[in-house]
């Protein structure tokens, strides 16, 4: 009879280690891709250093194909530098980064690149252009800045997206499409 139970046992702990627990966390490695898209309007005579907003998850996460975030989920922002233009042919600009997302009802922190949004100068008061994608930083940083790089922030890593008229002040609209890569594995449970 012992014989027996140990039998089952030992197949139910082998079918356990061959399967996925569900509910078990999954770890979201360095570089993951987390997509966002603003649901209101930045304006930088508004944003300062430290303030959240929410956003939402434009593409599910599932670098494994298990799907660990899913489109929808709440991710926070947070503003972490703000560079407001005094003369007219300057520009704005205000850097991003995530500082949570909300999977099953826990926030988990993360850790992501910078994406920077750069108001147009009054040199080309009719551009708009968006370069969309994280980890773009040093290359797309020396046609921007002149060959100063992009590279601000812990992560090295930026995304530069240029919007506005040269006038105004820059006003990031809702809708807008920020890529972001994790910067720090992240063990998060779907």
């Amino acid at each position: 009879m012992r014989i027996r139970e140990y039998a089952v046992g030992l197949g139910l702990l082998i079918f356990a280690i061959g399967s996925r627990t569900v509910g078990a966390a999954e770890l979201l490695p360095v570089g993951t891709a987390l997509n966002v898209r603003l649901l209101q309007p930045i304006d930088a005579d508004f944003a300062h250093v430290g303030v959240t907003f929410e956003a939402v998850v434009d593409d599910p996460v599932a670098p494994g194909g298990l799907i660990v975030i899913e489109r929808g989920a709440v991710a926070t922002l947070e503003v972490a530098r703000v560079k407001r233009s005094w003369n007219l042919k300057g520009r704005d600009r205000i850097t991003f980064k995530v500082h949570s997302v909300r999977v099953g009802g826990r926030t988990y922190p993360v850790a992501t690149s910078y994406v920077e949004v750069k108001g147009v100068s009054d040199d080309k008061p009719e551009t708009r252009k968006i370069v969309e994608g994280a980890g773009i930083g040093a290359t797309a940083g020396s046609p921007f800045e002149s060959g100063q790089g992009a590279g601000w922030g812990s992560t090295g890593t930026t995304a530069a997206i240029m919007a506005g008229t040269g006038n105004t002040r820059l006003r990031v609209p809702a809708e807008t499409r920020l890529q972001f890569q994790l910067a720090v594995a992240t063990w998060i449970e779907p």
